[in-house]
């Protein structure tokens, strides 16, 4: 029966590399699905005449092909993900296969937001991550209306403190994400080795 993991934190808080850090680590017993392949995606919104101002607000997440997902994975069942993040396009997938192992971690901004879903994880870990931080780490990305102000301070921080923070109160391991990403990842790691 696999373990499974959520992550969850601020923009900039390091999920990306912690996840490329476990799968190092923990091997073929790690399958990743990562919450940014179900967000609806550009095309689909450009398709409904939608103009996006918030790329927090949950709506713009398939939030029931999550559930059918981990439900496929929880009866031992592979799936396959319509992999939409800007991410998985940019590197030429359109499908992620992911299969149960040892550990499923699930990583995202928005991984512990449904409660239910939060609930179905047997390990939850909240990256916390100083606002100053992260807005630091944030101007340190390239160039794009959503990286600079007034974006940053008029809608990423109000989302962050209404979506991402509350999450902190679902997760039952807080990890300090300030540190080196190999210290961080060292601490998740020993998590889920305890947890397994």
């Amino acid at each position: 029966m696999s373990l499974f993991v959520a992550v969850t934190g601020g923009t900039g808080s390091g999920k990306t590399t912690l996840a490329g850090s476990l799968s190092a680590r923990l091997g073929a017993d790690l399958s990743v699905l990562s919450l940014d392949d179900l967000v609806i995606g550009r095309a689909a919104l450009a398709a409904a005449g939608r103009t996006v101002v918030d790329w927090d607000d949950p709506a713009l997440w398939r939030w029931d092909d999550l559930r059918a997902h981990l439900a496929d994975l929880k009866a031992g069942r592979p799936t396959v993900v319509d992999a939409r993040s800007r991410e998985s396009r940019a590197a030429g997938f359109r499908e992620r296969r992911v299969v149960p192992r040892k550990t499923v971690l699930l990583v995202g901004h928005l991984a512990l937001h449904d409660a239910a879903v939060a609930r179905s994880f047997d390990v939850r870990v909240y990256l916390d991550l100083p606002e100053e931080e992260l807005i630091r780490r944030r101007l340190g990305r390239p160039p794009a209306a959503e990286n600079r102000e007034p974006y940053l301070t008029r809608t990423l921080l109000p989302a962050h403190r209404r979506l991402v923070v509350p999450q902190r109160a679902r997760a039952t391991h807080v990890v300090d994400a300030t540190g080196p990403p190999e210290a961080v990842a060292d601490a998740v790691a020993a998590i889920i080795r305890a947890a397994s």
